[in-house]
C-alpha cells in the first residue's frame, strides 16, 4: 500500500482485500522475474514436426500461452527459412493455455483437458537448463495441486523448447478476459 501511495487512514475490509490481491500478484510477478533460469513474458519455439511449430510464451501471472503455425504452407504468415532464419511476417496471436509451476530449474505445466463426459488435467515436467527446457515426463494430475492422481502412470516424454530472444512480444488481454500476446520478429530454424 505504501508502493501505491494509499494512506492507511483510508482502510477498511474492501479496500485492503483489493490492495492484498494486488499485493498477491505482485509478489509472484517479482518471484517468476527472478527466476535466473526461466525466461518470462518471453517468446520459446517448439518444433512438433519438421513442418509445424508451437510458440510458447510463460507469462508473469503464472499461465502459458501456445500457438501453432505451420512452416510450409504459402509463405505468408512465416517465410520460407532463408539462411537459417524464419521471419514472422504477420503477427502471431499467442493464447492463454494452461499454467506452470517453476521452482529453480524445474517447471510443471498443466494443460485442462474437457469432453462433454470428462475433465481432466495433464502435467508435463523438466527442467530448464541454457535457455532451453527439456520436458522428459508426462502424467495426469490433481486440479488444484500439482500432483500425480494416485494411480496415474507416469510416461516418459522428450521434447525441448529453446529461447528465441529474436521474437518480440505486445501482451493484451482479450475478449474472454485472458492473457493473450501477439508475437513479431524472427527465429533459429531447428537444427
Amino acid at each position: 500500500m505504501t508502493a501505491q501511495k494509499i494512506p492507511f487512514k483510508e482502510l477498511n475490509d474492501s479496500i485492503f482485500s483489493a490492495h492484498y490481491g494486488d499485493f498477491l500478484n505482485y509478489e509472484k510477478k517479482i518471484k517468476l522475474e527472478s527466476n535466473p533460469y526461466l525466461k518470462i513474458n518471453k517468446v520459446y519455439v517448439h518444433y512438433r514436426t519438421p513442418a509445424s511449430v508451437e510458440f510458447i510464451i510463460y507469462s508473469d501471472k503464472e499461465t502459458f500461452c501456445i500457438s501453432t503455425s505451420d512452416l510450409d504452407i504459402d509463405g505468408k504468415v512465416l517465410s520460407f527459412p532463408e539462411n537459417g532464419i524464419i521471419k514472422v511476417l504477420q503477427p502471431i496471436t499467442v493464447e492463454d493455455f494452461g499454467d506452470f509451476e517453476v521452482t529453480g530449474n524445474i517447471i510443471k505445466t498443466r494443460k485442462r483437458h474437457t469432453t462433454p463426459f470428462n475433465q481432466w488435467y495433464d502435467y508435463v515436467s523438466g527442467t530448464i537448463k541454457n535457455d532451453t527446457i527439456y520436458f522428459t515426463e508426462k502424467f495426469i494430475g490433481k486440479e488444484k495441486t500439482f500432483e500425480k492422481k494416485t494411480f496415474a502412470k507416469t510416461k516418459k516424454t522428450d521434447f525441448k523448447e529453446v529461447y528465441q530472444p529474436g521474437l518480440k512480444t505486445r501482451k493484451y488481454t482479450n475478449g474472454a478476459g485472458l492473457i493473450s500476446y501477439e508475437v513479431t520478429g524472427e527465429f533459429n530454424v531447428e537444427k
